[in-house]
């Protein structure tokens, strides 16, 4: 599962609700709608004037503050507990209260890094047949995730 911030946009008269999700880098990975299509003039205004956010510094720096007069924005952080980190791990084997005393030391920073790592570090694997993935304890004091893949 990958971790994400979420932004929930209610409009403060209109009946709009649009969902941003933004990966750990920023990105945009999803923009959702509620249960109708885009009016036109929705369209217009994400598109046409360019205030679409792609990015979450643009949802920051835009959205939550010149537009707060027109628009509620819940925003929802990652989950960096270490459940989330073992579930996206996903190869549970070995010491689980290791890894998470490992994890618990981490600063919000590298917990990101960490999480963010473990598609680059998958995606080696595949390039290495015959290698075994790591304990996730053993990613952790490693630091797999400061690698270059």
């Amino acid at each position: 599962m990958e971790q994400t911030s979420t932004y929930t946009v209610k409009h403060k008269k209109a009946k709009i609700l649009w969902v941003f999700k933004y990966d750990l880098n920023g990105n945009l990975r999803s923009f959702t709608v509620d249960d109708r299509p885009l009016s036109t003039s929705q369209i217009n205004f994400l598109f046409a004037e360019r205030n679409f956010p792609f990015k979450e510094s643009q949802m920051k720096e835009v959205w939550l503050s010149a537009k707060k007069s027109e628009f509620e924005i819940i925003v929802g952080k990652p989950d960096l507990s270490f459940e989330s980190f073992w579930n996206a791990y996903g190869h549970k084997v070995g010491k689980k209260k290791m890894a998470e005393n490992t994890w618990n030391k981490l600063s919000k920073a590298n917990k990101i890094k960490a999480l963010m790592g473990i598609k680059k570090y998958e995606n080696n694997l595949r390039l290495q047949p015959g290698v075994q993935k790591a304990h996730p304890s053993t990613y952790l004091n490693q630091e797999y995730h400061n690698n270059e893949y």
